[in-house]
């Protein structure tokens, strides 16, 4: 239904996306319809209709999701496939989406979980639409690792594709002793499409050599460089290639409404090649998964 109703063009972009033969790190849309009225923000994780006229972010976000990959979400990332990022008062210093009064760096989501065999639950890319917008907001930043890349040296490069960085796993996802992966390189494959695994959160990366260490700090230097910043907004939807785009969001002081409820809400969106990977996971719902406890990793 979404392929027939979009515009061709749109669905053009969103197919080449999919297809992977030519990749963009990201993609912006801009003047698409919202809701017509958004009255408060609701909790994140409770499912409240109450809070604006319809479901039309809902069923945007899902359209495009949907010709990009398959979407899902963590039940821990929001019970529902359609994940509210929302600031809370009992989060704000987490580094999380719920989270404002601290940077989230640069990163690619669930770095980590991309060097680890079965426990590969990255995603392809997440999507990120407002629905209600705080002035005093954030901005959203991101990055192509190839632009990046190329403000690096040779030496640089070759040090990054060594197995030379530990990638500790995101607090959440943490199981047993699990903490980290074991030495992995931050870039692979292709010199045009390169794959990446890094995030810059305080103290997620431990390099095993101060050469490594060096280079890791030089690579965070040219990310925020070539990075862009975009403010979402309603009627705006973003599109992010986890592969090689990195993501932050900056720290902020979130503005409240008359009922003391936060103005900025922007929804998230999982999109994966396939669920096969997922196949281990217990299923909450149709498409929304929840971590079982491994008895070894």
């Amino acid at each position: 239904m979404a392929a027939a109703v979009l515009p061709r063009r749109i669905v053009d972009a969103l197919a080449l996306q999919r297809a992977s033969l030519a990749p963009r790190p990201y993609l912006v849309f801009e003047n698409l319809p919202v809701d017509e009225h958004v009255f408060t923000t609701p909790d994140p994780q409770v499912y409240t209709p109450s809070c604006k006229s319809g479901g039309v972010s809902e069923n945007l976000i899902m359209a495009f999701a949907s010709q990009i990959g398959e979407p899902y979400s963590i039940f821990f990332e929001g019970s529902d496939i359609v994940n509210n990022l929302i600031p809370s008062p009992d989060t704000k210093r987490q580094y999380t989406g719920l989270g404002s009064a601290v940077e989230l760096d640069f990163h690619i989501e669930n770095a980590a979980l991309k060097c680890m065999d079965d426990f590969d639950f990255s995603p392809l890319g997440l999507l990120l639409t407002g629905v209600r917008h705080d002035l005093q907001g954030p901005s959203t930043r991101i990055a192509d690792a190839r632009a990046a890349l190329k403000l690096l040296t040779a030496e640089d490069i070759h040090c990054l594709r060594q197995p030379l960085f530990r990638i500790k796993v995101p607090y959440r996802w943490r199981r047993h002793h699990c903490l980290a992966t074991q030495p992995v390189a931050i870039v692979c494959g292709n010199h045009d499409y390169p794959e990446i695994s890094a995030v810059f959160y305080p103290d997620m990366i431990e390099a095993q050599t101060e050469e490594a260490a060096s280079v890791l700090q030089r690579l965070h230097a040219a990310t925020a460089q070539v990075a862009v910043a975009i403010d979402i907004k309603p009627g705006q939807l973003v599109y992010i290639d986890n592969r090689f785009a990195l993501h932050s969001r900056d720290a902020f002081d979130a503005s409240l409404d008359d009922s003391g409820n936060p103005m900025r809400w922007v929804q998230r969106v999982f999109v994966a090649n396939s669920l096969w990977n997922h196949r281990n996971l217990d299923r909450v719902k149709a498409r929304v998964f929840q971590p079982q406890e491994p008895d070894a990793c």
